[in-house]
């Protein structure tokens, strides 16, 4: 697969955190919240493409974030997948609370509030800050915005 693919998901996801807080500043939580999912989700994306070099459809952070660790695992990069998936075990409840976000925002009977929507953008900001360094391990680069 084109070394394109996963720059343009990466792209997009750092688009998405964009997105989502310009829509915090403006006090739209619900689209902040998605937006900061969907970024990670993104993220995690190009990474497994470029390891992997093929798709995953699935969308759920936590799942995609064990593919991503197993991907590095079967490529050699066992440390950095150990490093990722610690990461993964210490912020567990935040990653969860991050991966229902999208689906909450859409289809939640409840909207999300400010101190909601900045946590959980805090975190999407955290993630992908380790899935940036992580790349700039595994691949030996610095990260381009």
């Amino acid at each position: 697969m084109s070394g394109r693919y996963p720059a343009l998901l990466k792209k997009r996801a750092l688009n998405a955190l964009k997105w989502s807080e310009r829509a915090f500043a403006e006090g739209d939580y619900d689209t902040a919240v998605r937006e900061a999912e969907y970024a990670v989700q993104l993220y995690i994306k190009s990474l497994v493409v470029r390891v992997l070099g093929e798709e995953v459809r699935s969308h759920n952070i936590r799942e995609l974030l064990g593919v991503l660790a197993s991907s590095l695992i079967e490529e050699g990069f066992r440390e950095e997948a150990e490093e990722l998936l610690e990461y993964v075990r210490r912020h567990r409840r935040e990653l969860a609370m991050l991966a229902d976000a999208h689906t909450r925002a859409v289809y939640g009977l409840v909207e999300y509030g400010r101190r909601e929507a900045e946590i959980l953008l805090e975190v999407a900001k955290a993630v992908i800050n380790v899935l940036e360094g992580l790349e700039v391990k595994v691949f030996g680069e610095e990260v381009k915005e």
